[in-house]
């Protein structure tokens, strides 16, 4: 009886360990993934598209010696294969919290091959430090859905 209880015991023992001591392989790799966009912009300062505003580029307003609302204007141009809705962005914490800026687009689909017309506007408070002041903007260019 002992030695079916011991012999019992020591097979347990050899099935469990053969269960927990299998030597595995595992195989790894990576992935790539490259996303385009049908829906594509270019964005330039003039009419006549020959000055390009670059990704990643500043639109530098220069120096500005009035707390007037300044104004630029930049003509985007739908360069993709699918009509699109544009939206504007900036990052509001990297400006003082009494600044803004805002555009004039109203939302009209740009149909491909089209360039509009964008005014920019900065609206700054009645009094302002002077300095050089720096913020992160964007324009989306959002496919239109069917």
């Amino acid at each position: 009886m002992k030695k079916k209880i011991l012999f019992g015991v020591i097979v347990a023992g050899v099935l469990v360990g053969l269960v927990l001591g299998q030597i595995v392989f595992q195989f790894g790799f990576r992935q790539r993934f490259e996303i385009v966009s049908e829906a594509q912009i270019r964005v330039f300062y003039d009419v006549g598209e020959t000055q390009e505003l670059q990704q990643g580029n500043y639109l530098d307003w220069g120096a500005i010696t009035s707390t007037d609302p300044q104004q630029r204007t930049l003509y985007v141009k739908n360069v993709g294969t699918v009509d699109v809705t544009l939206s504007f962005g900036y990052d509001p914490q990297s400006l003082p919290q009494d600044w803004s800026l805002t555009w004039d687009y109203d939302g009209t689909p740009l149909t491909q091959g089209t360039t509009i017309p964008v005014t920019i506007t900065l609206t700054l408070p009645s009094t302002v430090s002077s300095g050089i002041y720096e913020c992160n903007t964007g324009i989306q260019a959002t496919p239109v859905q069917p």
